[in-house]
C-alpha cells in the first residue's frame, strides 16, 4: 500500500515537470548515459542521422543533411579513376623523358664528336708549294763575277701547321758556271745545295721565329780539275708577313743569319698570289726573291759573297 501511494505521487510530480521525459521515448544512448538498460545486453547503436538530431536537440545546432553514399561513392570512382591518369600520365612522362634524354645523349655526342673532328682539321693544315726561279748567281770578291748563264731551278717547300705553330723545310739547289775567273784563265764551276728548317709563331698575319741553315759549296776549277768543298751550318731569324682580301694574296719577308765563318746572310722576297681555289685550296703567285750569303774561306784572305736573285712564280696550296 505505501509503495502504491509513493510511485502514484512520484508519477504525478514527474508529469508536474516540464523537463520529464517518459523512458519509453528516451533513446538508447540516453539509457545507457542515465544506466536505465543493462550493459550487458546488446543495444543498437544509434544512427548516424539520431546521433546528430539529437545533438542538434540538445545543443540546439541546425541539422547537418547526412552525405548521401552515393556522391562518396561517385567521388571515390572518380578520384580513383583520376588517380588511374596521373599514374598513365607520369609513365607516359617517364618513358617520354627517357626517350628524350637518349636521343639529347646520342645528337649531343655525335655533335661533340663531330665538333672535335671539325676542330682537329681546323687546327691541322699542311701546305706544300713549289716555286720556279729564273735564278742568277753573282759571286763578289775582289770584282763581281757574274754566271755564265741563268739557270732554271725548283725550289720545293712544305709546311706543317698547327694551331700557331709552323714547321717548315725548303731545299734550294742550284749549278753555276763561270768563265776564266780564276787565275791562270780557268773556268769556274760551282754547286750550292742550302737546306733551310724553319720553325715559326703565328700571330694574325705575322709569323716569326728561327731557321736552321745547312749551306754547303762545291768549287771546281774545271781546267785544272781541282775541286773543294766547303759546308756551313748557322741560324737565322725569319720574319714573314701575310695579307689577303677575298681572292688575292700578298707574302712578303726576310730573313738574317751568322756564324763564325758567315759574316752575313740575309734574304728578303715579296710574292703577290691569286686564289684559284677558295679557302686557299690553290694558289697561284709571281713575285722576286734575292737570297745572299758572304762566306770567309778557312785561311784565304779574300771574302766570297754569292747572290741568288730572280723573279720567281709559285703555286701553293694548303689541306
Amino acid at each position: 500500500m505505501k509503495k502504491t501511494i509513493i510511485f502514484s505521487c512520484l508519477a504525478i510530480f514527474l508529469y508536474a515537470q516540464d523537463d520529464y521525459v517518459p523512458l519509453s521515448e528516451l533513446s538508447n544512448a540516453k539509457k545507457l548515459e542515465y544506466n536505465f538498460v543493462d550493459k550487458k545486453k546488446k543495444i543498437e547503436t544509434p544512427k548516424i542521422e539520431e546521433y546528430k538530431t539529437t545533438k542538434v536537440e540538445e545543443n540546439k545546432y541546425e541539422a547537418v543533411s547526412p552525405i548521401e553514399e552515393v556522391e562518396i561513392k561517385e567521388d571515390i570512382i572518380e578520384n580513383n579513376t583520376n588517380f588511374e591518369k596521373i599514374e598513365n600520365i607520369k609513365e607516359e612522362k617517364k618513358t617520354v623523358n627517357k626517350e628524350l634524354v637518349k636521343e639529347y645523349k646520342s645528337e649531343n655526342i655525335l655533335q661533340d664528336t663531330k665538333e672535335n673532328k671539325v676542330s682537329i682539321t681546323e687546327d691541322f693544315s699542311i701546305t706544300p708549294k713549289l716555286t720556279y726561279s729564273y735564278l742568277k748567281t753573282d759571286i763578289y770578291a775582289t770584282d763581281r763575277i757574274s754566271v755564265v748563264d741563268e739557270k732554271s731551278v725548283l725550289i720545293p717547300e712544305i709546311a706543317v701547321s698547327f694551331k700557331n705553330h709552323t714547321l717548315k723545310a725548303e731545299v734550294l739547289e742550284v749549278e753555276s758556271y763561270f768563265n776564266q775567273v780564276i787565275l791562270g784563265g780557268s773556268d769556274l764551276e760551282t754547286t750550292v745545295k742550302w737546306y733551310k728548317l724553319y720553325y715559326l709563331y703565328n700571330y694574325n698575319n705575322i709569323s716569326f721565329g728561327l731557321a736552321y741553315n745547312d749551306f754547303s759549296l762545291n768549287w771546281n776549277a774545271v781546267n785544272y780539275n781541282i775541286s773543294s768543298k766547303d759546308k756551313e751550318e748557322f741560324p737565322s731569324l725569319e720574319l714573314h708577313m701575310k695579307n689577303s682580301d677575298k681572292n688575292l694574296q700578298v707574302e712578303y719577308g726576310l730573313s738574317y743569319g751568322k756564324n763564325n765563318n758567315i759574316t752575313y746572310s740575309y734574304e728578303y722576297y715579296l710574292n703577290l698570289g691569286y686564289k684559284i681555289l677558295k679557302d686557299n685550296d690553290l694558289i697561284l703567285s709571281a713575285g722576286y726573291k734575292n737570297r745572299v750569303i758572304e762566306y770567309n774561306f778557312p785561311n784565304k784572305e779574300v771574302d766570297y759573297e754569292y747572290q741568288f736573285k730572280g723573279p720567281t712564280i709559285s703555286i701553293s696550296g694548303t689541306f
